[in-house]
């Protein structure tokens, strides 16, 4: 099992202006990638699937001393503010992980859908850490740093140190009918 330093929650397409995936954009968050010392991060960009799917596949073929792991960000039903109920999902083959992100309350109908948690997260430094770990025990979630980066100098301020296998054991089963696309972008590395 290899580990890795990977930033699983980041939002470098916006960070770019929203340019459509190419070698040339991605080259630029590879760039960063490197700069930031990480082995990977996760395109997670706010209720798009495309740009990490793109990306990851681009990475792949021209950049493959990197992961791109795609993934989208996603705001679930419920009561509060929208910050309150938002998860990353990452596609790992026919597996998805799902994580709540910045955490600021308890709430179950999330949790309890979710693989893990987000403990720390660069951008929300307001959140209660010391809630998340707890949510991360009572609920048996992974506990997760990462940068919610906007800006691509901001990607790897927070990280994880993990393997892709234990994200891919803790995912659940795609359900492919429920999100309307083959998200086998992710290969074996």
């Amino acid at each position: 099992m290899r580990y890795l330093k990977l930033d699983l929650h980041t939002h470098p397409f916006e960070a770019l202006g929203f340019p459509s995936p190419s070698i040339d954009s991605v080259a630029r968050i590879v760039r960063q990638i490197k700069r930031a010392g990480l082995d990977g991060i996760a395109i997670t960009e706010h209720g798009e699937r495309s740009y990490g799917l793109e990306a990851a596949e681009i990475a792949k073929e021209y950049f493959p001393e990197v992961i791109i792991i795609p993934g989208v960000e996603l705001e679930v039903s419920g009561i509060g503010p929208a910050t309150h109920r938002q998860v990353v999902e990452l596609y790992l083959g026919d597996r998805v992980f799902r994580f709540q992100v910045h955490p600021y309350d308890e709430r179950p109908e999330i949790l309890s859908t979710c693989q893990g948690i987000e403990v720390r997260n660069y951008v929300h430094r307001g959140m209660d850490e010391d809630l998340a770990m707890q949510l991360a025990l009572k609920f048996n979630l992974l506990p997760l740093r990462n940068s919610d980066a906007h800006r691509l100098e901001e990607m790897g301020k927070y990280y994880n140190l993990l393997s892709l296998e234990v994200l891919y054991e803790r995912g659940a089963p795609l359900d492919i009918t429920k999100n309307c696309t083959s998200f086998n972008a992710l290969k074996s590395r």
